[in-house]
Parts: structure tokens; C-alpha cells; sequence
């Protein structure tokens, strides 16, 4: 039987992240199994934001190492990650306003380069934006968005650099347990021995963990994104904006296209991750395209030319479950990130590498995301609501 000192369940970014670090801190025999391809599930049709706009420190902190990394990706990482620092703006509505300079001032007491600007700044780094309904507006200059096929395919080649070893195409089937403890993993390719094992599978993750026995809270939405053909409307937004005023985000997306996506509040669709519609549907383009063109009014004749289907895994409070898991030795839970997974990734691989190796995570306390926060009732809640973390 195959051993090895770790195995992590899921090649998306965090998975390929913590594989990579704890390799980074010395572990030569740590396995990544991957169902299909790497960043084939949530990550690899992610929309790819990198922000720092969250409503606790925690999140904040981690986002804002993260976004440190991606900055300075081939330096601290090695590679290219597709990192784009076009700039990010939040466009908020009326109602939110005590909420919203909350956040900014914690997040710019942790050293977050943010602010709030004025719709006459904004119109003068973007001048074509319809700012009628919006109340405030955030800023962020060193953000923007990544490539997450290539941040996550440079995570893993480091890994594999340092003597890890990656199990494309191989799904995980099941778990060995005994006496309360992780004692292994069943694979498509036969069991692999450990003591540890750390569950990043995604939109599957809660499949897994009902493998070791667990009630892990992760329901599986539909999320949609559109790809426009803006090259004869002057090109794509010159910023990555968060729309909460529409409900709506989108970036650029290359040097002539745009990617756009609707944000909360919207209704959810709940499906199986391995059977679901994998179109677009027609109410959604119309009513995508009324929203984004009531925003930039000269966008009326942009093409969508593509679309994509991808998955959030949510949980009741839209915070990830991160760490230990009582009463289960050797299995750590990474998942549940509800659309934020992405732009976490580089952080979170550093803090369960942390956990495993230290017994704790140091550089951010991640004893809040814990699995058993749902069971004691002590659910995280979010200023502005929803998935606005």
C-alpha cells in the first residue's frame, strides 16, 4: 500500500496551495489527488477578483497576504500567475452607508491600501460609468484580478519540484478510519496510508467529509459568468468593479473583453455538482445585459461571445470551514468558501501548512472557521449580507 505524511483531497487553488507549502516547510511525502484535471472544479471557473474588502479582520488579513503573493507571484511563488493590477472599486447603494465605512477604516487600520473616493475620481479613471444609483464608492489601486488555471498550475509544478507528488484523474472513493482517527484514503488507484488528510474538494467537500462521518454544511450553487467582445465600444471597464448598487460584477478580461457576473442579492440555484446545466440561460443574458448596459450605457452593442458555468461551495454563514475537525484526528476541513476561494488561495495554503506542521496557525487565528462554529451557533455574519463577506 502506498504511503505518505499528508494527503490533500482537491487540485484547485487552495488544494495545489497547501500541497506546495507543506512541501515549502520540508514534507517530502505529501500526495494530491485530483478527480479530474487540475482547477477543474471551482477554481478553474472562478471570475478571479482579488480584493481586500471584507468584514473581519480575519478575512481581511488573509486576503491581503494573499494579494501580497499574487503581486509578487514569480518572486515568492515562481512563475507567472496572470496577475492584473487594473485597480478595484466598490460600488455600494444607499443603506449601507455605516456598514461600509466600517470596513474601510478596519481595513485600512490593517495597512490595506483602500479609500474612499468620490464619483467625480471615479469618472476620471473610468468616464464612461452611469454612477446615478450608487451612494459610495471604495478603491482599491494594487488589486485586480489572476489567471487561476495559471496560479494554480505554478502552485503545483512548485510542489512537484520539491518532491510532492500529484494523482491527477484519480477520485478519492472513500476514507479509512479507525478509533476516531484518520488512517488513510481510498482511491480509484488503490489506498494510500496517512494519518493526515485535508479535505479541500470544493464543491464536493461536504461528500467527503460524510465519508469520515461528518454533517458538513456546503450546499453546491450555480454561478454563471459572460464573456463580451468590447473592442468596438472602446474596450473593456478600466477597473474590476464589485457592483453591490446593480448587483453585478465585471472586469476586463484581456486586452478587449469583459467578464461579467451577477452579485448579491440574486435568487440561488442548488444542484449536484456532478449533474448540472453547464449553459447559460436566456433570462439571465437578458437580464444581465439591462443591468450592465444601465451601468455603461455606451456598452449597448457589445456581443456576448461566451459563457461558462462554474460552482460555489456555500456555507450557512458564506465563511469558509478552515482546520481541526473535533472528535477526528488527522482531518482538517479547507473548504466551504462560497465564492471567495480564489483570491484566499495563496494565504489559506500557508495556514493549514501552518497548522499541520506548527499544531496551530500563526500568521492568521483560524480557530473561528472551525466545522463546529454551525453546531455552537456561532455563525459569522457579514455586513452587507450574503456572500459580501
Amino acid at each position: 500500500m502506498q504511503t505518505a505524511d499528508v494527503v490533500v483531497i482537491g487540485a484547485g487553488i487552495n488544494g495545489a496551495a497547501i500541497a506546495y507549502n507543506l512541501a515549502k516547510r520540508g514534507l517530502k511525502n505529501v500526495v494530491l489527488v485530483e478527480k479530474h484535471l487540475l482547477a477543474s472544479g471551482g477554481t478553474g471557473r472562478s471570475a478571479a477578483f482579488l480584493r481586500q474588502h471584507y468584514s473581519n479582520e480575519e478575512l481581511v488579513r488573509m486576503a491581503k497576504r494573499s494579494v501580497e503573493i499574487f503581486r509578487n507571484f514569480d518572486d515568492m511563488i515562481g512563475g507567472d500567475c496572470g496577475y492584473v493590477q487594473c485597480g478595484w472599486v466598490f460600488l455600494v447603494p444607499e443603506g449601507v452607508a455605516e456598514a461600509f465605512m466600517g470596513n474601510v477604516a478596519m481595513q485600512q487600520r490593517l495597512g490595506v491600501d483602500t479609500r474612499e473616493i468620490s464619483k467625480e475620481e471615479l469618472k476620471e479613471l473610468e468616464p464612461r460609468v452611469n454612477l446615478a444609483d450608487v451612494d459610495r464608492i471604495c478603491y482599491e489601486k494594487t488589486t485586480g484580478y489572476a489567471n487561476p488555471h495559471d496560479s494554480t498550475y505554478c502552485y503545483v509544478q512548485r510542489f512537484r519540484e520539491l518532491g510532492g507528488t500529484l494523482m491527477h484523474m484519480t477520485p478519492v472513493q472513500g476514507l479509512m478510519i479507525e478509533n476516531g482517527a484518520v488512517k488513510g484514503v481510498r482511491t480509484s488507484r488503490g489506498d494510500i496510508a496517512t494519518g493526515v488528510v485535508i479535505n479541500a474538494a470544493g464543491p464536493w467537500a461536504h461528500i467527503v467529509g460524510q465519508w469520515a462521518g461528518l454533517d458538513v454544511p456546503i450546499q453546491v450553487t450555480r454561478e454563471t459568468e459572460i464573456i463580451l467582445e468590447t473592442a468596438d465600444v472602446d474596450g473593456p471597464p478600466r477597473l474590476a468593479f464589485s457592483d453591490m448598487a446593480k448587483a453585478i460584477y465585471y472586469r476586463p478580461d484581456g486586452g478587449t473583453r469583459t467578464l461579467l457576473g451577477r452579485g448579491f442579492p440574486k435568487p440561488y440555484e442548488f444542484v449536484d455538482p456532478d449533474h448540472f446545466k453547464d449553459q447559460a440561460d436566456i433570462d439571465f443574458l437578458d437580464d444581465m445585459s439591462r443591468r450592465f448596459v444601465e451601468r455603461f450605457p455606451g456598452f449597448e452593442k457589445a456581443l456576448f461571445i461566451n459563457s461558462y458555468v462554474g460552482l460555489y461551495d456555500v456555507t450557512p454563514d458564506w465563511y469558509p470551514i478552515l482546520g481541526k475537525v473535533e472528535g477526528l484526528r488527522g482531518f482538517h476541513m479547507c473548504a466551504g468558501f462560497s465564492g471567495h476561494g480564489f483570491k484566499l488561495g495563496p494565504c489559506i495554503g500557508e495556514l493549514i501548512a501552518e497548522e499541520i506542521i506548527d499544531g496551530k496557525a500563526e500568521s492568521v487565528d483560524i480557530s473561528r472557521f472551525s466545522l463546529s462554529r454551525f453546531s455552537r451557533g456561532e455563525l459569522f455574519r457579514a455586513a452587507y449580507g450574503g456572500n459580501r463577506a
